[in-house]
């Protein structure tokens, strides 16, 4: 299944390539937190380092098209799963300095695979079939994201950071490989772009002057800030409160294990349009982290608060993203899709800026409630979608 020779290119095949390199940094990902919290202490300290992150791959996403004009996207994706094996050799130092090198490599590399990917996705999957496509990727994604966090968070508390590291640097040669292995047989699924790199930079007034790409954008960015927002700062309040690893690992992957059901949304999407469930599902997120951040619980009860939410998170990333696939142009998809996808720094960047001036003046679960206001607002935009989505 994993190495087989694709007669062409698909859903299943993109589903494939995504869950193989998203183990590389699923694996790590609950770890994390946990170094962060050893190495750095303070979670302002940890909120303003997120945030310097965010900011460099931010700028970097810009970059992408215009090395995209000299390089084809081969290297691009190559040198981001490359990153992928830097990033936790890094960590291995146990060093501050060196820990926040990591987190700068790990995200640039998620700045080139995604970009890389999101365009292949766009010249092979037709614009019909993203509805279906869409949520069967996260399915596959589910699978790592499942197993990744709680055998990576198990393995660091029996044998240390050592094969945890070693484990998501294999994995990000793996996806290398399983990417070259489809380029050698000329397998289209990875075959060089038919269009013309995009130039956010030239194409953001574009952007903006069309409301219904500036509603596209604010939807995915409410559910990339609780993602962002889950796997690091619901286990830094868990292990603050005396909770175990344990208790992380669990919340990390049942939450993430949720992604199992965006086949199911994407069906409900079908059935009963989209704009309902986006809706309800952008509400239920925020009330539900309003309701820790301002109860305070223990933190048992804390990790079942975000797997509920993040319920409402995964029907988002079933269905977040079908309000752009709809509305943007066909011959400009690939100039809008590279300023689309700006939400994914803007959430690491804007929320971790804002909690660390939080913090300065309120306790963690105060992020929380932030948080929840993100996603209740999404939800409040939401109700400009077309009743016919």
């Amino acid at each position: 299944m994993w190495l087989r020779v694709v007669d062409r290119p698909g859903a299943r095949e993109f589903a494939v390539l995504s869950a193989v390199e998203a183990f590389s940094r699923a694996v790590i990902a609950g770890v994390i937190p946990l170094e962060a919290h050893a190495l750095l202490v303070e979670a302002r300290t940890i909120s303003l380092v997120y945030a310097g992150v965010g900011l460099v791959a931010f700028a970097t996403s810009f970059m992408v098209p215009l090395v995209l004009l000299a390089v084809r996207r081969k290297w691009i994706f190559s040198v981001g799963t490359l990153c992928m094996v830097v990033a936790p050799l890094l960590m291995l130092l146990s060093e501050a300095l060196s820990f926040v090198t990591a987190l700068q490599v790990r995200s640039l590399a998620v700045v080139c695979v995604n970009i890389a990917l999101n365009l292949y996705i766009l010249d092979y999957i037709r614009r019909k079939d993203f509805v279906a496509s869409e949520p069967l990727r996260l399915a596959f994604l589910g699978i790592s994201w499942f197993i990744g966090p709680a055998l990576g968070i198990f393995l660091y508390s029996r044998f240390g950071l050592l094969p945890v590291c070693l484990l998501s640097a294999c994995f990000a040669l793996f996806a290398l490989g399983y990417f070259w292995y489809l380029r050698i047989v000329e397998n289209p699924t990875v075959a060089p772009a038919r269009q013309t790199p995009p130039m956010p930079w030239n194409n953001i007034r574009r952007y903006l002057s069309q409301p219904r790409l500036r509603l596209a954008w604010i939807i995915p960015f409410g559910r990339s800030t609780f993602w962002t927002t889950f796997f690091v700062y619901p286990p830094l309040y868990i292990v603050q409160q005396g909770g175990g690893e344990v208790i992380v690992a669990v919340m990390l992957s049942s939450g993430q294990g949720l992604l199992f059901f965006a086949p199911f949304f994407g069906r409900l999407g079908v059935r009963h349009g989209i704009r309902r469930i986006i809706i309800a599902a952008g509400a239920l997120s925020g009330l539900t982290a309003i309701g820790a951040g301002l109860l305070q619980p223990s933190p048992l009860v804390t990790a079942g608060l975000f797997v509920f939410a993040a319920l409402g998170a995964t029907a988002l990333d079933a269905l977040g993203n079908i309000p752009f696939l709809r509305a943007v142009r066909h011959y400009e998809r690939s100039e809008m899709t590279s300023v689309f996808r700006t939400y994914i720094e803007a959430s690491q960047l804007l929320p971790a800026a804002a909690y660390a001036a939080v913090l300065t003046v309120a306790p963690l679960p105060a992020v929380f409630v932030v948080l929840g206001l993100v996603l209740l607002v999404s939800a409040w935009y939401a109700r400009y979608l077309p009743k016919a989505l």
